[in-house]
């Protein structure tokens, strides 16, 4: 309940509230897929395969295997906010 001499919430930008339902969801998915991911397949295996040149540690394989699936969730999932936006309103339909 607000008082009458405190202003009430302002309600958040709309790209406010469009990042944060597409980073959130997108960060929950990619730390789901990681988890499952390195429960059968260790880091540094991956990299031994992939990339023999490169020495990463293990925590290193872990950080970059995530941020990894977080940037694909966060193309999945913005993709599927842009298909969510209301259309514009088409002004005279085609004759």
């Amino acid at each position: 309940m607000n008082l009458p001499d405190t202003p009430a919430a302002a309600t958040p930008h709309p790209l406010v509230r469009t990042l944060g339902a597409v980073l959130w969801p997108s960060f929950f998915a990619a730390a789901a897929m990681a988890s499952g991911m390195f429960a059968f397949w260790d880091p540094l295996e991956l990299q031994r395969i992939g990339f023999p040149s490169l020495s990463l540690s293990r925590g290193q394989g872990y950080t970059l295997g995530f941020f990894c699936l977080w940037l694909g969730t966060v193309c999945a999932c913005g993709v599927t906010a842009l298909l969510l936006r209301p259309s514009r309103a088409v002004e005279e339909p085609y004759e």
